[in-house]
């Protein structure tokens, strides 16, 4: 291939260094962050001993139908792929329950073809969600949904295809790392709770080159990716002292 190559580069600018660029061993890894959503808050608590992330998968949604005229097709006549996802979403939800509290649905993106308003459409797209700590739950979520738009295209004579584009198994962090969290958390007074992350991290990376383990802080309203998201000055002191004393407790029993 033709171009600049990366080391020639590095070497132009005078970063190249002396060292190899390869694997080195890390003792252990500990992360503090806001927790992201509401729990800490709601329970009075200022540490969560995060254990692990849960598993999450996304998917695209599509639904084919038929484009027709709004206002001169009756609606026994129409192959709308509108109402199969409105249907098939709405009995998803309804027996979220079903699958446990730690179930997570969303859909965050809706997109119509075409987009006109006297136009039942011909296509609508949307991105689906889903997670939980346990990967057999998760899977059945799955399926669930996939039997759900399966019938509902059926009976309206569309055409549902439901596509996983990523899938981020769950993670348990180390035993000795979380323990560590745990015993920093309470000789420092704090009052905690182990929660399970419903987001992704950089520590979902790390775990799986060195032990890993996390410290969570209440974030105000529970809110996070919101322009609102905060955090107070004494939570987060609070989650520094933890990260401190988690750390030297590690470091006691193999030397970093």
């Amino acid at each position: 291939a033709d171009g600049a190559r990366l080391g020639d580069e590095l070497a132009r600018i005078g970063y190249l260094g002396s060292e190899a660029a390869e694997a080195f061993p890390v003792h252990g890894s500990f992360e503090a962050h806001i927790e992201q959503g509401p729990v800490l808050e709601t329970e009075a608590l200022q540490i969560g001993v995060v254990t692990g992330v849960q598993g999450m998968r996304w998917y695209d949604l599509v639904i084919d139908g038929t484009p027709c005229h709004a206002g001169t097709t009756p609606m026994a006549h129409r192959r709308d792929p509108t109402q199969v996802l409105v249907r098939a979403l709405t009995r998803f939800f309804d027996g979220l329950d079903h699958f446990g509290p730690d179930a997570r649905a969303t859909v965050g993106v809706l997109r119509s073809v075409p987009e006109s308003r006297n136009t039942v459409p011909a296509q609508v797209a949307t991105s689906v969600d889903l997670r939980h700590p346990d990967a057999a739950v998760l899977e059945a979520m799955e399926a669930s949904l996939r039997d759900l738009l399966a019938r509902g295209s059926q009976e309206s004579e569309t055409a549902a295809s439901l596509t996983c584009v990523w899938d981020s198994p769950a993670v348990a962090f180390d035993t000795g790392c979380v323990a560590a969290v745990r015993e920093a958390a309470s000789t420092r007074g704090y009052r905690h709770r182990d929660i399970v992350s419903g987001a992704g991290h950089d520590s979902v990376y790390l775990s799986r080159v060195a032990p890993t383990a996390m410290i969570f802080v209440p974030c105000e309203g529970g809110l996070s990716h919101n322009e609102a998201e905060n955090a107070t000055p004494e939570d987060i002191a609070a989650g520094c002292d933890v990260l401190l004393h988690a750390v030297l407790a590690r470091d006691a029993v193999e030397p970093l």
